[in-house]
């Protein structure tokens, strides 16, 4: 994001403690590990021809995204048999935004579960994701106000098709409740996010992981 700060490379080898589950920046700051891959894509659909690795889109890909940690789930349409997932660009803990393009980058080998819900992908827009403390929906573009446009919308759609809301109420909402960040502005696509916390529910459905 600040292409004139630095002159030339600063590489930076930090040291990570797995027992405390910290990254050992500096002698006086410590940052709490918070492992996730960066890459979680299917295989895009036939209509698009190259497809870069770096930029994110409807299928996932590089979203950067440091919620899909442990005990997350992704929601993914699928455009091919067999959907061909593939994921990568691990890291052991990233900052919302990403700003310098770098992340602590580390070795990871995930576990993962895939579910198919049959036709639900058929009507999405963008991925979007949960956990078990919130709802996170997201929206992509080069233009950052577009990908803050297209969030917003997808939280209202996901605040009327699940929780009954009418379009005046979800959009009140999600301006009163919601917090809108920006998870990816580095590479070429911009992604922001909307976490919609569960706890301002009354009815909570059980969700698969506890933490």
């Amino acid at each position: 994001m600040l292409p004139d700060l630095l002159g030339a490379p600063t590489p930076k080898v930090i040291k990570l403690d797995l027992g405390r589950k910290v990254a050992l920046f500096a002698s006086e700051i410590e940052v709490p590990l918070q492992p996730f891959m960066g890459i979680m894509t299917v295989a895009p659909p036939r209509n698009t021809w190259m497809i870069s690795s770096r930029p994110p889109g409807v299928y996932g890909g590089n979203m950067d995204f440091n919620k899909l940690t442990v005990g997350a789930t992704l929601y993914l349409p699928v455009f091919h048999n067999g959907a061909q997932f593939f994921t990568g660009d691990s890291h052991a803990v990233q900052g919302d935004g990403e700003i310098n393009g770098s992340a602590i980058e580390a070795s990871l080998t995930g576990t993962f579960q895939f579910i198919v819900h049959k036709g639900i992908g058929t009507v999405m827009h963008w991925p979007s994701a949960e956990d078990a403390t919130h709802y996170y929906t997201m929206g992509m573009d080069i233009d950052l106000n577009t990908a803050m446009r297209n969030a917003a919308q997808e939280t209202v759609d996901f605040l009327r098709q699940h929780k009954g809301l009418s379009a005046a109420d979800a959009y009140s909402l999600a301006s009163i409740g919601v917090d809108f960040r920006v998870a990816e502005a580095v590479d070429a696509v911009q992604m922001v996010y909307g976490a919609i916390p569960k706890a301002i529910f009354k009815q909570k459905p059980d969700y698969w992981f506890k933490p």
